[in-house]
């Protein structure tokens, strides 16, 4: 488990962070907040900078696709999805399961 707080993330859009020594992605959108591994399946890239709306976030290098729901593709370049992490929101804490 790793915690942050709320106040780091920004009102929507994403942010990177060290937990536990993994570089995760954690969204804030139309469908809540999101924790994921950082890297696009596609190329094995980061998803930093990725534009994130509704409920899906776009890769800034090749515009694939994932859902913030499930963390599936909605993307014909990669099958694969990423990996989300549970959340639960705490007072003015987020915690992570990793």
């Amino acid at each position: 488990m790793a915690r942050i707080a709320l106040s780091d993330l920004p009102e929507t859009g994403s942010r990177i962070f060290d937990l536990n020594g993994k570089r995760v992605l954690i969204c804030r959108s139309a469908v809540g907040i999101r924790a994921m591994n950082e890297i696009c399946p596609h190329q094995h890239l980061s998803l930093e900078g990725g534009r994130v709306r509704g409920n899906f976030i776009m890769c800034p290098h090749h515009g694939a696709r994932f859902s913030l729901e499930d963390g599936k593709s909605l993307s014909p370049l990669t099958p694969n999805g990423l990996t989300l992490y549970a959340t639960r929101q705490l007072d003015d804490e987020l915690e992570i399961d990793l």
